[in-house]
């Protein structure tokens, strides 16, 4: 039986799904049979080798017959926990339970840290049926993660030996409005949320990247994100599958380990698609030798993508600098700002213009406007963050009264859009406080992103977090900000594990600032101490700042990377954080110091 789909014709002229009326099922079946052959995910086991591949039509013949496995097992609009490395059995997994009408439920990555304890959480959270992976990560979990409470039937799924069935098995067809994924938030600020994304979510949102990102037939993309995040799920894989692209998957531990395997791939494959939060590009700069560089050819990467986390122009001129004789343009560089609460894609730069920074004044965005910098020291480089589509509305809305600000005035980040989320699982009250925000004089309701930043000239400007800021008399300080200007020190501490908190001690707030030390690393803790301490109380309103020096990874993250600060903070002030060293900084009196020694061997 010959499958009919929803068509239009793109700019180009090429067919396409129409995402108003398809589902990211339409279109593993719609590229299975336009292009049976295409190898549309390849998985770099080790970082370097291929270890699996499979092409639209395997993948749509391996999804059906998962599906009917399934269906034997588990009721119509069962949740099924998804527990899988980043590997092409995770779409397998995934796209398994769409065709067989189940709800996929993504956020859990079996080699992170606290992985197990996230696991039991989100199987109640979410109140899953069944959990779905391969036998060996099933059987290790099972072993240390408590029965449920309730004692409800939860079944462990193991998905490696289905095979393709001979025979046409029917599948799911779901609406655009039925829910097609629950995708749980990182948790850097607060306890991960369930996002109920449906089929209408997710297939704009994918719309509106390939319209963002300039997609062209041929494209390649390289993945090394979790799938199990937003970010590495719909902005990496799920791309591909509705573009009909090609997608190179590698582990993300594998990255962690030796970076340049990241740039290989898009060397050696010719990726014209790759990017990742800002630390990425830093990692690849300290840690790829002058030889690796030498190796590479650069010159196809066309959308080197950043977003996720705070921008930082250094970063991106020293990765230009070190790979430009690799032929990396950095016009490839590609800035975007989104949330899984939006599905994710909220606004983006244009394909091959770079990312383009402006100055503001420091001391303007503290008290709301963005300003021009009086002088260096209050100077803020911000990247622009592109406009939204047409059809996302981003307004910055003041979080007390509802109304909205004029541009260059800081707020939060609200949008409307048909890609934002029907709301959080089992969260009716934060869904309305969340989901249903208002902006005077606009209709609808509007996505609360507890983000802040400002629109200017179109473009948006993201500060920071609303739920990190930094209140120092009349003055608001964002922690990116802060860890920004410390640009100099990035050779001496671990820039991407830092975080900034407040500190009141009697009627005195002061700033705090917790960084990990490079492995290995033997400097002179007392004066690093102060300069940071200097260079802080220098640029900042504060007449105080404690800085604390930690060993590798001793600083809590999320799955994804991200720092859970409120988490770091409680656990840090409790004590349960060992300090390698610390100094309090004061302008105003002597600087006290409190160096710890170094265990030989535990740095």
């Amino acid at each position: 039986m010959t499958q009919s789909f929803a068509t239009v014709l793109a700019a180009d002229g090429q067919e396409i799904l129409d995402w108003q009326r398809s589902t990211i099922v339409d279109a593993l079946f719609f590229h299975a049979a336009r292009t049976p052959d295409l190898k549309v995910y390849t998985l770099l086991g080790d970082g370097e080798n291929e270890t699996d591949t499979v092409t639209a039509s395997e993948l749509a013949a391996q999804a059906t017959a998962l599906a009917v496995w399934l269906k034997r097992m588990l009721e119509p609009g069962a949740r099924v926990l998804l527990l899988y490395e980043s590997s092409l059995d995770y779409i397998r997994g995934l796209l398994g339970c769409l065709c067989a009408g189940l709800v996929p439920v993504s956020g859990v990555y079996p080699k992170a840290f606290g992985a197990r304890d996230r696991f039991v959480a989100l199987r109640d959270d979410v109140e899953a049926a069944a959990v779905i992976g391969n036998r060996s990560i099933l059987t290790e979990f099972q072993k240390v993660c408590p029965d449920k409470v309730d004692s409800a039937r939860f079944l462990w799924i193991p998905t490696d030996k289905i095979r393709s069935s001979a025979k046409h098995e029917s599948v799911a067809h779901p609406l655009p409005t039925d829910v097609a994924l629950i995708q749980y938030t990182s948790g850097s600020t607060r306890t991960p949320r369930g996002v109920l994304l449906t089929h209408r979510n997710i297939a704009h949102n994918l719309f509106r990247q390939a319209e963002a990102f300039g997609y062209r037939q041929g494209d390649c993309g390289v993945n090394w994100l979790p799938l199990s995040h937003d970010m590495g799920l719909i902005g990496g894989a799920l791309m591909t599958l509705a573009t009909g692209g090609r997608c190179i998957l590698l582990p993300p531990e594998a990255i962690a380990e030796k970076p340049i395997r990241w740039l290989r791939a898009i060397s050696r494959y010719r990726a014209t698609l790759s990017g990742g939060p800002n630390f990425a590009y830093g990692m690849c700069v300290r840690s790829i030798a002058p030889e690796d560089v030498a190796s590479l050819d650069l010159s196809c990467w066309e959308v080197a993508f950043n977003g996720a986390e705070y921008i930082r122009e250094e970063t991106m001129q020293s990765f230009t600098e070190r790979f430009a004789s690799s032929g990396f343009d950095e016009r490839a560089f590609f800035a975007c700002y989104g949330l899984a609460e939006a599905t994710l894609l909220v606004t983006a730069s244009e394909r091959g213009q770079g990312v383009s920074f402006r100055e503001f004044s420091r001391d303007g965005l503290a008290h709301g406007h963005a300003l021009p910098p009086r002088d260096i020291l209050d100077r803020r480089l911000l990247a622009g963050c592109g406009e939204p589509p047409s059809d996302i509305i981003v307004r910055i809305a003041n979080g007390d009264t509802e109304t909205a600000l004029p541009d260059g005035d800081v707020g939060e980040i609200r949008i409307h859009s048909p890609g934002v989320a029907t709301g959080y699982v089992n969260r009716p009250v934060e869904n309305s406080r969340v989901f249903e925000g208002h902006v005077g004089g606009e209709e609808g309701t509007f996505l609360r992103t507890g983000d802040r930043g400002f629109l200017l000239d179109g473009t948006l400007y993201v500060t920071g977090r609303q739920d990190n800021r930094i209140k120092l008399g009349d003055s608001v300080l964002d922690p990116e900000d802060i860890i920004a200007c410390l640009g100099a020190f990035e050779a001496d501490i671990r820039l991407f594990s830092t975080a900034v908190f407040d500190e009141t001690i009697g009627d005195k707030t002061s700033l705090v600032l917790v960084t990990e030390l490079p492995s290995g690393s033997d400097g002179d803790l007392t004066q690093l101490g102060k300069a940071i301490g200097e260079t802080i109380c220098t640029h900042f309103p504060t007449r105080r700042c404690r800085v604390v020096f930690l060993r590798a990874s001793a600083i809590l993250k999320t799955p994804s990377g991200k720092i859970r600060v409120a988490e770091t903070k409680k656990e840090l002030l409790q004590g349960n954080i060992a300090i390698l060293g610390e100094y309090t900084h004061s302008p105003a009196g002597s600087g006290q110091v409190r160096i710890l020694k170094i265990a030989e061997g535990k740095m």
